[in-house]
């Protein structure tokens, strides 16, 4: 470790003329993790599209080495090859690994209050349980007072009430560099829980901050499709009749016997209002998730879908077998064979359901993740470098080229994802949400349109493996 913290800055001089922050603002690649914030003593600051952005970081050394879009020498590969050296395995797709498990929670409520199986509130309760943390660092819901302010923000839960309190997923973006601050001067343990970016920044800012490394003995990543900024949200809540200012909060899966697990209901609620709006988001403009409505233009050049450089990563496990299950699965990834041998107790004590999983259903139980960030990827970085714009150094994981109509799949929602922030801005501005549905939706509906046509194969044999799962029962 001490070589690798000597690493993060020798030859520093040599560095000078190597891209900085300014690089990544200016290509419009930032994912607004405030890793550089928090070494430089900054702020972080949502845009007029309800994006986190610093406020004025200087390019230098430290900023440099904590920026997940810079210093391809401290990429998901030379993190994990140095933080987790006891980890056998390894897999294209899923980077290094322990072990890997299709889970769902059997003690109390956590998989009835989750989005999923309930792990990820159940591992921070375990460890709080066993005296192995003080704390969790993870994403929690907050006041909003203005009818652009954010929904969430990470925050630091040192009870098990606390913590439920964070249970679901959440579609928005938020950023680390005040409760990054607060876990350095804490004296405290915590775990903490995020996306992969999120993630790889908190463990570049431990190679450099001896006392982070100390103060976060764990780390989690929710396996990621992309992030969303503050304002789909408040498209979700407009389309459920509530203006930005009426909005108090969103939930982004409702679960219920009535909902299959893939499809994705949301409430939304008003100030003053008990029981909020339950809709399909399937059935509202720019709320089927992959169709990238508002999400961030780093995503597309992110290629670290589950988290590689976490002690344990938690997803859905999207396969046949468990689809019928409304309670939900979760997929784990795990890289600490410490938090390998707590989940295997806790499955012999018959509080956690454990399925082993290969490496392959693994991969495919988050395919179009991989699909669109890594053959997608190796797209976007072409076409960016054929116009003469600079992008992040990234890993190339294929020389196959994608096909022509996977490459117009990539571009629509490319397209999509860049319309509908600016439309989306102008409704606000005037306060007219239907300038921002008539510009998108028929975007989206052609989006979808040749999504479904492409698919069309893939589908028709998942529905056949589902039938005859069902047919078996």
């Amino acid at each position: 470790m001490a070589n690798l913290l000597q690493d993060v800055f020798e030859h520093a001089g040599s560095r000078r003329s190597e891209p900085g922050i300014s690089d990544v603002l200016d290509g419009g690649y930032c994912a607004g993790c405030g890793a550089c914030a928090a070494v430089s003593g900054k702020s972080m600051q949502l845009n007029e599209f309800g994006e986190y952005l610093p406020d004025t970081v200087p390019d230098g050394d430290q900023t440099r080495a904590v920026c997940p879009f810079l210093r391809p020498d401290l990429n998901e590969d030379a993190l994990a090859e140095r933080l987790l050296p006891e980890c056998a395995n390894y897999s294209r797709e899923l980077g290094r690994f322990d072990r890997i498990f299709a889970a769902h929670v059997l003690e109390g409520t956590f998989r009835s209050e989750g989005s999923s199986g309930g792990v990820g509130s159940w591992i921070g309760v375990e460890l709080l349980r066993r005296g192995e943390i003080d704390g969790v660092i993870h994403v929690l819901p907050v006041s909003r007072k203005n009818a652009e302010d954010p929904f969430f923000r990470y925050g630091i839960s040192v009870t098990e009430d606390e913590l439920r309190r964070g249970a679901h997923s959440h579609y928005h973006v938020v950023e680390i560099s005040e409760v990054m601050q607060q876990a350095r001067t804490a004296g405290k343990r915590f775990l903490f829980i995020g996306v992969p970016c999120m993630v790889k920044a908190v463990r570049r800012l431990q190679l450099a901050d001896e006392v982070l490394r100390a103060n976060i003995p764990y780390v989690v990543s929710l396996i990621c499709g992309h992030l969303k900024s503050v304002n789909w949200s408040l498209s979700l809540g407009w389309a459920a009749g509530l203006t930005p200012e009426e909005m108090a909060e969103i939930s982004f899966r409702v679960k219920s016997e009535k909902i299959p697990a893939k499809a994705y209901y949301y409430r939304v609620r008003a100030h003053g209002e008990r029981e909020g709006r339950v809709l399909n988001s399937a059935e509202v403009t720019g709320g089927k998730f992959n169709m990238g409505a508002m999400m961030l233009n780093a995503c597309d050049y992110c290629d670290d879908v589950v988290g590689e450089t976490a002690d344990l990563s938690i997803g859905d496990a999207w396969l046949p077998r468990y689809a019928f299950d409304w309670r939900g699965k979760n997929m784990l990834i795990v890289r600490n064979p410490h938090l390998s041998s707590l989940l295997v107790k806790a499955a012999d004590e018959s509080r956690l359901h454990l399925e082993l999983m290969t490496p392959s259903e693994a991969a495919k139980a988050q395919s179009g993740g991989f699909r669109h960030r890594r053959e997608g990827l190796r797209y976007r970085l072409a076409l960016a470098d054929s116009k003469g714009k600079w992008v992040p150094v990234k890993r190339i994981f294929s020389d196959r080229k994608p096909l022509p109509h996977r490459r117009l799949i990539y571009g629509l929602r490319q397209h999509c994802a860049a319309e509908s922030r600016r439309a989306f801005r102008k409704a606000l501005t005037h306060r007219d949400f239907s300038l921002y549905t008539r510009h998108m939706e028929w975007r989206f509906k052609l989006l979808r349109l040749l999504e479904i046509m492409i698919a069309t194969p893939r589908i028709l044999s998942v529905r056949l493996q589902r039938v005859k799962l069902r047919l078996q029962k």
